[in-house]
């Protein structure tokens, strides 16, 4: 091949690359704000109802084989942090794509 060969070749693969990421990001950026809602409506769970759930955990009422992930404040803290982190991400990466 030659120089010039390569050269197109070489930014055609870059370009299907890039088209395709922003495709994948874009779908998960319209996800993830499409979830802005159920995001709120966890945190007013947290700020209301989940002490009186882990209470009811700790004396037994809740099934020992019923998914309760929720009932651990580290899942959500984590969540919450992951969230803030690509939001800063985000961010950042933003003013270098300008």
């Amino acid at each position: 091949m030659s120089e010039l060969t390569d050269r197109i070749t070489k930014m055609e693969n870059i370009l299907d690359e890039l088209t395709l990421l922003v495709e994948i990001s874009n779908k998960a950026l319209n996800d993830l704000e499409g979830s802005v809602e159920k995001l709120k409506e966890l945190k007013v769970y947290y700020e209301k109802q989940y002490m009186l759930d882990f209470q009811a955990d700790e004396r037994g009422e809740i099934p020992k084989d019923l998914k309760r992930g929720v009932l651990s404040e580290d899942l959500v803290h984590i969540l919450l942090t992951d969230l803030f982190e690509l939001s800063h991400k985000m961010k950042k990466l933003s003013k270098v794509i300008r």
